[in-house]
């Protein structure tokens, strides 16, 4: 079956060959295999390459085509590629508790950042009722959004969360990432790894008493990376 497939891979362009089940060659090439990309020995950068297309995750299949960021608009899969975990952060400029929170997660993310600038990105996914208010909570802060109209369901369903009033007043249905990941009470985060998306960190923020003002830390489930700059 290795043969087969090394003499298909030989007479089709790699952007072709990318394409092909993973099933096909198992989970990575051997070296002692000799395979061909374009008409020529496949070279180790050519091995990398056709890898790295097979598993690349969409994350623009699961936010939508663009991120809201600083400098305006942007692809999604352009912000988020490369980075090792993408956070994605459930909150409102109406609720204490992510104002409360959101310090806390911006000098974590700042500290670790300094060091590795691959290593998190924020995707700030907001549940306010309003733009200006949405714009307001995100002054300062060097995090990407799920633009307000497809997060809060304006012309189109909505993708982030959806508040218990907005959907009894409007009839509105939950987001669909509100759906996903069972979000019921705000701030949410959730980590995911950067490359396939999978869920890695999740219910690791702690309350540290009975009101907002009383603050917020990380519990041992935050990620490695988030606790080793605390």
């Amino acid at each position: 079956a290795q043969a087969r497939f090394k003499l298909r891979l030989h007479c089709i362009p790699l952007a072709i060959a990318a394409e092909l089940p993973r099933t096909l060659c198992g989970p990575t090439m051997s070296e002692d295999m000799h395979h061909f990309v374009n008409g020529h020995a496949a070279t180790a950068a050519d091995v990398a390459d056709f890898e790295g297309a097979v598993a690349q995750y969409s994350w623009s299949s699961v936010l939508g085509p663009t991120l809201q960021t600083a400098s305006g608009l942007k692809p999604t899969d352009e912000v988020l590629s490369g980075k090792k975990q993408v956070a994605f952060l459930f909150a409102g400029s109406w609720c204490p508790w992510c104002r409360a929170f959101s310090p806390l997660l911006e000098e974590t993310i700042k500290k670790v950042t300094a060091g590795d600038p691959s290593d998190t990105e924020v995707v700030y996914i907001t549940s306010d009722e309003s733009v200006e208010a949405f714009n307001t909570y995100r002054t300062g802060k060097q995090w990407a959004a799920l633009p307000y109209e497809r997060s809060q369901g304006i012309g189109e369903p909505p993708v982030g969360y959806i508040r218990k009033k907005v959907r009894e007043e409007t009839g509105k249905p939950a987001g669909v990432l509100q759906e996903m990941f069972g979000i019921t009470a705000l701030p949410r985060c959730i980590v995911l790894d950067g490359k396939t998306g999978d869920v890695r960190h999740k219910d690791f923020i702690k309350e540290l008493g009975n009101n907002a003002s009383d603050g917020m830390e990380f519990n041992a489930s935050a990620p490695t990376s988030w606790l080793d700059v605390q």
